[in-house]
């Protein structure tokens, strides 16, 4: 089998799970834009709260192979990932949650929980100078899933989360071949290697 169609059956795998609504692959260009776009958004994080690294999309984009996949809201995410940390002179300082153990959270003493998905130490010392100086930074983590570690045609995959400006730039490129209109569309990243 040929890479064309490899990537071809690879495609037709990765929309078999629930929740892709569309695969494409990305060119050079493409994912030169998105890298140039994460570099902007990382400035700015959460309306200006902060500042960020996006090493998900990094080692997407490094992979031989990268594809945006857009999904709904029947696409699950695995509990109990990583996907983010919020990072201050090197140590993890917050984390996302897996909403099993936001309650446990809740209870230590040693944390503070935010939102329903993520959790900061409470002796943390973070502040607008901080963010600043560059020594706190969202960390936005590439991860992998079983739904990819199940093709043997693949290997060394990063699944990544695009920030919304790239995300943007996506669906702009592919909104003419698949349908996108769905208001609740999400999209990823996925880098890999050829088996």
């Amino acid at each position: 089998m040929n890479k064309e169609q490899t990537l071809e059956k690879v495609e037709a795998m990765i929309m078999n799970v629930k929740g892709v609504v569309g695969v494409a692959e990305l060119n050079k260009e493409q994912c030169e834009t998105v890298a140039q776009l994460e570099e902007m958004a990382m400035k700015n994080v959460f309306g200006g709260f902060g500042r960020g690294k996006n090493e998900g999309i990094k080692e997407s984009i490094s992979r031989e192979v990268t594809m945006v996949l857009f999904t709904n809201v029947d696409f699950e995410i695995p509990r109990g990932i990583n996907a983010m940390q919020l990072i201050n002179k090197g140590e993890v300082v917050g984390m996302t949650l897996d909403p099993n153990k936001i309650d446990e959270f809740k209870k230590d003493k040693k944390y503070v929980v935010i939102s329903d998905f993520f959790a900061i130490k409470r002796d943390a010392k973070i502040n607008s100078a901080t963010f600043a100086s560059g020594d706190t930074y969202f960390l936005f983590n590439g991860i992998q899933i079983d739904h990819f570690s199940k093709i043997k045609e693949i290997k060394d995959h990063v699944l990544s989360f695009p920030s919304p400006p790239a995300f943007g730039f996506l669906r702009s490129q592919f909104k003419d071949r698949m349908d996108l209109s769905d208001p609740q569309l999400a999209g990823f990243l996925v880098g890999f290697n050829l088996s």
